[in-house]
């Protein structure tokens, strides 16, 4: 009665594209959950704007924080289980975007997160993680969002091949953070931007 799914992926790799997707294509179907929990990045990562300014949360902060939405997500599991309810219709269906393997990213050797993803297996949670070839990232990473997003980029590198092997090695930490989750994750190439594409082989592996 209870189910989702977890978008991981550095950003440009089009985490909030297949969120939206994901969403819409989900309300579409005839049988799918009727309840629909949604937690964007801007309520779950690592890195935060605190009245205009940057700051990034330390380990204890951030798993409160995560634990929090989990808790809710419980919350709501054991009230239709206690109704009673069988059918796929009343059930939960829930997406997080940016949660489990990005604390473990940041936050190397943390025991705190491995308790909380067996809570989320058994809330059936599946993992996806979104990644770029190394041809696609310059293009999206560096180019797609404009003069204001390439300063940013750049602006603790020295040349493009610098912020773009940055961002590989970036992919391939998450990658092993990935390997390391006790969540089953699914990785999916986003150099197409087929975003509906993408949603559809998830919400397909669900079920």
């Amino acid at each position: 009665m209870i189910r989702g799914v977890i978008i991981e992926g550095l950003s440009t790799t089009g985490k909030t594209s297949v969120f939206s997707a994901i969403k819409r294509l989900h309300s579409q179907t005839n049988n799918g959950e009727k309840t629909l929990i949604a937690i964007s990045e801007h309520y779950s990562q690592v890195l935060h704007s605190y009245q205009g300014i940057l700051r990034s949360m330390n380990k204890d902060e951030h798993i409160q924080l995560l634990n929090r939405h989990v808790d809710y997500l419980e919350q709501q599991f054991e009230w239709i289980d206690s109704l009673g309810h069988t059918k796929a219709s009343n059930g939960v269906f829930f997406l997080l975007e940016r949660f489990n393997v990005n604390h473990r990213a940041a936050f190397i050797n943390s025991a705190e997160i491995g308790m909380m993803e067996k809570r989320l297996s058994r809330l059936n949670a599946h993992c996806v993680l979104l990644t770029l070839s190394r041809d696609a990232v310059e293009p999206r990473y560096i180019e797609s969002r404009g003069e204001a997003w390439r300063n940013y980029v750049m602006k603790n590198h020295l040349t493009v091949t610098e912020a773009c092997q940055k961002f590989l090695d970036d992919q391939k930490k998450l990658r092993m953070c990935a390997k390391q989750s006790l969540i089953p994750t699914l990785e999916i190439n986003t150099d197409k931007a087929d975003w509906d594409s993408y949603a559809k082989q998830i919400l397909m592996g669900l079920n």
